[in-house]
């Protein structure tokens, strides 16, 4: 069969019996198709469910919702996707629906360069909210730069270095 060394028999068997998802779903996961999915649960001997429920639609967040984590907050359709649970086409389609507009295919909200960020965030010690201040984003915004650039990031709660003027 092939079974690809990133699912087991076991979490296979998880997602689709007890998760209920679709071979779709878990291949969106996996990175195979739905057909090959609904092969390894064949060879598995795992009784596909009926035709009509193969395809299940989901809820999409609000568009204010959708708007401030892609448009505010930075995140990519693919981390979109990631979060709720669908693909990158499901996120595409509910960005249109939404009338955000989308950013070109690559583009980020405007994030500081890796070298600003490691000036800040370590040489200077400021905190993922401070440079969120600095920038006009939200603190999770300079926080996904941060990691996106692959800056190491501090222990939760670990004081920084700089002041923030607050008593």
């Amino acid at each position: 069969m092939g079974l690809t060394r990133r699912v087991s028999p076991a979490e296979l068997r998880r997602l689709y019996e007890r998760q209920r998802l679709v071979p779709a779903e878990i291949g969106e996961r996996f990175g195979v198709s739905g057909r090959t999915v609904r092969a390894w649960l064949r060879h598995l001997g795992i009784a596909l469910r009926p035709q009509p429920e193969r395809r299940r639609r989901h809820q999409p967040p609000s568009p204010a919702e959708l708007g401030r984590r892609y448009v505010d907050g930075g995140l990519s359709i693919g981390q979109l996707a990631a979060r709720y649970g669908v693909s990158a086409t499901t996120v595409r389609r509910w960005l249109q629906d939404a009338g955000v507009s989308r950013r070109m295919p690559g583009g980020r909200s405007q994030a500081p360069s890796r070298e600003e960020l490691c000036q800040l965030y370590q040489a200077e010690g400021l905190s993922s909210t401070q440079i969120g201040e600095r920038y006009g984003v939200s603190q999770g915004t300079a926080h996904n730069w941060l990691r996106a650039a692959g800056v190491p990031l501090r222990p939760p709660g670990q004081p920084t270095r700089a002041r923030t003027g607050r008593p």
